[in-house]
């Protein structure tokens, strides 16, 4: 809507070669509480004076010698050339009314003039004009936001491929039926895709020197449609070396929630994976004492790593752990652990638990679990010591 101050501010020419005309006409428009007008006796001038001023609306007489409106309304349509024409004509002849108006004016008064009506003709014509210009105004700065979007959606996605450049070795994308439609680097290689097809190829693995367990919990996240984080998994190459891999990917949903692929990004870990002869004995000595150990990350609430011994309590192997939620193997529920693992993050004692762990055949195992904080940079790790307690196995 428009305040009846831009209204009244709006510029006006007032075009006729009777000075008697244009002193009414001005005295009419003054009266009603209009402040920016100008008028001209020469039809020539109204050309030059549009093109500088740009006048909202243009009052002008159809008979004036030399040049009369219609000529005046042709030169206009030059200079507003697929735009607003804002010409109301003013004739005492009623035969030029439905000329005028085929010519671009898009109102007219009559002579002699019925004051009520000139002004609101007036009134209503520089209603539209502005509503106009507010349109054509909304349209440019629209448009404008739209380009500077666009760029804003071009940097970004430049931005985006950089990184996932620098921070992976490879980035794929998958449609909804497991087809590669964007590939980064050595995709199909590393994930031991076969490569006959080239991108259309879908998600079938090569057999030869993969670890079965490995890519049948990566290849479940993918079907299940789940996201996965720095899963690693490995292939035992044709010379005996072992390669290690780490890839995390997300599911894509459009605007009505269908699902309609996956993306991923991806690295060689190989040299990160390869122990030195110090972590190698360490590990092997947690690996066989008599206590179970899982790490928790507490952050996320997720197992990240767990001895062989807590494998064999629980009857799963340590990626199974990390996919699973500590409740579903008795370390209590979701709720009960957070605040017990807050504690500890506060600088809580060691705390001692008994718990019931459920096995993967269905039974369980009667153990005393000690929950202690390891500090690391950025986040809080949570250790679990595992002992079996003098109870039997539940079948």
């Amino acid at each position: 809507m428009l305040e009846a101050s831009e209204i009244l501010n709006a510029s006006i020419l007032i075009v006729d070669d009777q000075e008697p005309n244009v002193m009414l006409v001005e005295r009419i428009l003054r009266n009603a509480g209009y402040t920016r007008i100008t008028s001209t006796m020469d039809p020539r001038a109204v050309c030059p004076l549009h093109a500088t001023h740009r006048y909202d609306l243009i009052l002008l007489d159809l008979q004036m010698p030399e040049m009369d409106g219609f000529q005046v309304m042709e030169g206009l349509k030059e200079i507003e050339a697929g735009g607003y024409l804002p010409v109301l004509v003013i004739t005492a002849q009623p035969g030029h009314k439905l000329r005028a108006l085929q010519a671009g004016a898009k109102d007219f008064v009559t002579k002699p003039f019925d004051m009520v009506e000139v002004q609101t003709r007036i009134h209503n014509m520089l209603e539209v004009r502005l509503l106009y210009q507010k349109l054509e105004s909304y349209n440019k700065v629209l448009e404008q936001t739209v380009q500077a979007r666009t760029a804003e959606l071009r940097e970004s996605e430049a931005r985006f491929k950089s990184f996932t450049e620098l921070s992976s070795d490879w980035y794929w994308e998958q449609d909804s039926q497991g087809k590669f439609t964007k590939l980064s680097g050595p995709v199909l290689e590393m994930l031991g895709i076969d490569t006959s097809d080239g991108a259309g190829a879908t998600g079938t693995a090569l057999a030869a020197g993969w670890n079965a367990d490995e890519r049948a919990l990566l290849d479940a996240n993918i079907a299940a449609r789940r996201p996965f984080l720095d899963f690693v998994y490995s292939r035992v190459n044709a010379d005996g070396t072992k390669q290690y891999f780490q890839a995390s990917g997300e599911p894509m949903f459009d605007s009505a929630s269908r699902f309609i692929g996956y993306r991923g990004i991806g690295m060689d870990i190989t040299d990160r994976m390869r122990p030195s002869q110090e972590q190698i004995r360490f590990r092997r000595a947690i690996d066989i004492i008599d206590q179970g150990v899982c790490l928790l990350d507490r952050a996320s609430m997720r197992v990240v790593d767990a001895n062989e011994t807590a494998c064999r309590m629980s009857g799963y192997s340590r990626h199974e752990l990390f996919l699973m939620d500590p409740a579903d193997f008795g370390f209590g529920s979701g709720a009960h652990l957070a605040i017990l693992f807050d504690a500890l993050v506060a600088g809580g004692p060691v705390h001692g638990q008994a718990a019931s762990l459920r096995r993967k055949d269905g039974s369980t195992l009667a153990t005393v679990i000690d929950w202690h904080l390891l500090p690391m940079a950025g986040s809080s790790i949570i250790v679990g010591v595992i002992s079996p307690s003098t109870g039997p196995i539940i079948q």
